[in-house]
């Protein structure tokens, strides 16, 4: 293949129908950092796990409409977790792309950003650009409560920043070729499990959402060195895994029953069965709550 043909194809590679828009693609995928020491756990460092999404649009106003879109399903996110009093959208710098972006800022005394709330509108601004938009960008209201949080999310309009770069385009209903309007989105997944653990714990120990827990059920065999109650829990585990639960089975022999409780607090799974000469086959269910 010569160089002219080649560059063709790979031209032709790019150019969309406006059929084929509206779309979008994500990823989840392991990515690194060039951090010169990693610190603050999961929070920050050097590999982390990553949600991304790109959005593909006609013109601005598609672009803008799924936006919104993307908008209401990170608060929906947000409020699955337990999170939804805690994260605030929070008006940011928008680089080369746009005058402003979007961060989702989780309130922390261990955060790493400063943020300004709007408490009228439940929005923030990040202080990288408070010096320059000293108000709320919703209301302009200047009475702001300065906080420390940190982020779990952002989004923002590409616009056609890059589209126009690597001359991306689709060719529109009068057979014109157009460039491409687009949308990033991410949700740093280690970095939100990090502010769970900030969050949803005593000092002591850990309480994971239902949602995010490692397993569904926490299924404590008490007595083990006792072949009847041993064989009620295996009896157990067994229906409740028919029964497509996740179950973490601690069935370790000559194991005090403090020590497993302390162990269990420590992973933090918040639906507890406990099996023992006690309760016989029937297990004690304890579910075990922490609120913000």
């Amino acid at each position: 293949m010569n160089k002219s043909s080649g560059k063709k194809c790979r031209q032709q590679a790019y150019i969309l129908s406006y059929h084929d828009l509206p779309r979008a693609v994500y990823q989840i995928q392991t990515k690194f950092r060039n951090e010169a020491r990693s610190k603050s756990g999961l929070l920050r460092g050097r590999e982390f796990l990553m949600k991304d999404m790109y959005s593909f649009h006609s013109d601005e106003a598609d672009l803008d409409q799924y936006y919104a879109k993307v908008e209401k399903a990170y608060e929906k996110i947000w409020n699955r977790l337990g999170l939804g009093d805690k994260t605030l959208k929070t008006y940011a710098s928008g680089g080369a792309f746009s005058k402003f972006s979007h961060e989702y800022q989780t309130l922390s005394e261990n955060g790493e950003d400063i943020i300004f709330i709007c408490e009228k509108c439940n929005v923030a601004v990040n202080k990288e650009i408070f010096g320059e938009q000293n108000a709320c960008l919703q209301c302009g209201n200047k009475d702001l409560l300065e906080k420390k949080a940190i982020e779990v999310g952002n989004i923002f309009k590409l616009k056609t920043r890059f589209s126009e770069s690597f001359q991306f385009t689709y060719v529109d209903k009068g057979q014109s070729k157009k460039s491409v309007y687009m949308g990033c989105y991410g949700i740093g997944i280690s970095r939100l499990m990090g502010v769970l653990v900030e969050l949803f714990n005593d000092g002591k120990a850990i309480y994971w959402p239902k949602e995010v827990a490692p397993f569904d059920i926490h299924l404590i065999g008490l007595n083990q060195e006792d072949d009847a109650v041993r064989g009620n829990a295996s009896a157990l585990y067994k229906k409740l895994r028919a029964e497509g639960k996740s179950v973490l089975f601690d069935d370790r022999v000559n194991i005090s029953a403090g020590e497993k409780f302390a162990d269990a607090d420590l992973i933090g799974i918040p639906t507890r069965l406990i099996i023992s000469k006690r309760t016989g086959p029937e297990p004690e269910r304890k579910e075990i709550k922490f609120s913000l």
